[in-house]
């Protein structure tokens, strides 16, 4: 067998195996270890090159391919574990509001940042207020009206992060008023959010990340909410009213999936019972690689 295929099949091997062992409480380890010993990529490398065209090759290819996969794994664990939602875990250093002007009958949110974590959660009499923390926590805060529809934007100051430094910090919570119909759009990197929603008439929700674990909570304010989910090697939970009728579509490949409540009507396509006999509706759309979906009916 070629030098090659032993590598990539041992990275996936190893690599499947560390996310279903960790899924199931099977494997539980720290995983900072890591941050010293990805230079052994080049003694991996160096050891392709000195031992070309030898029987040993094949050996350290497949070597190669498990310490590529405990370390993509273990810079994925760490950088999601590094992110902490506790609003006493040190002080806010920066804060953002845009005055509510009650013309506003339609409001976007956008989010542009790298990795960290998010909330959104809680209503204010502004139109959005932030508070943002860590040491590389700040933001670009743009706020724009044109006539009945206001934008509110956050872009991160600073989206390079070395993961081999060890613990990011980079915490943005966000709150909104109730009144407009709100669109929302998160743009993320390796990230962990939690987005409760139920408060606020939402009819556009845009999630776009990278490595990361998302909780988001949807309400039943609006009629019909449009979901559009792209990530990467992710966990994400959908928390959804049971009094709307949900349809679920999707390139989902490898994704592990709990749909309690869902009917399959065709391939990729899901749908709840009530579906078809219900006024208010949520279409949700995810695009993902390898994934851990679920969708809970509440």
């Amino acid at each position: 067998m070629k030098s090659g295929q032993l590598f990539w099949g041992f990275f996936l091997l190893a690599l499947g195996a560390l996310f279903l062992l960790t899924k199931y409480d099977v494997l539980q380890s720290s995983f900072d270890f890591v941050y010293n010993v990805w230079p052994l990529i080049f003694v991996f490398w160096g050891a392709l090159v000195i031992f070309k065209n030898t029987l040993v090759r094949p050996v350290i290819s497949a070597l190669f391919g498990i310490f590529l996969a405990l370390l993509l794994f273990g810079l994925i664990e760490n950088a999601l574990n590094s992110f902490d939602f506790s609003e006493h875990d040190g002080k806010y250093t920066e804060y953002y509001n845009e005055e509510y002007d009650k013309s506003v009958e339609y409001a976007n949110l956008e989010i542009n940042s790298g990795a960290g974590s998010f909330l959104i959660k809680g209503t204010t009499d502004k139109l959005a207020e932030g508070r943002s923390k860590g040491s590389f926590a700040e933001y670009d805060f743009e706020t724009w009206k044109d006539e009945n529809q206001a934008t509110v934007r956050f872009d991160l100051h600073k989206r390079n992060f070395n993961f081999f430094r060890g613990r990011l910090k980079n915490h943005l919570e966000v709150s909104l008023n109730p009144n407009p119909v709100w669109d929302i759009h998160f743009n993320g990197g390796a990230s962990k959010s939690n987005f409760n929603l139920t408060e606020f008439k939402t009819r556009r929700v845009s999630i776009h990340t990278g490595a990361s674990s998302a909780v988001i909570k949807l309400g039943d304010k609006y009629d019909s909410t449009d979901v559009d989910i792209e990530m990467g090697v992710a966990s994400l939970t959908l928390e959804i009213p049971s009094n709307s009728g949900c349809s679920i579509d999707g390139d989902m490949a490898l994704v592990s999936r709990d749909f309690t409540g869902f009917t399959k009507r065709e391939s990729g396509h899901y749908e709840t019972e009530n579906f078809n006999n219900t006024a208010k509706k949520i279409f949700i759309r995810i695009d993902g690689g390898v994934s851990s979906i679920k969708v809970v009916r509440y």
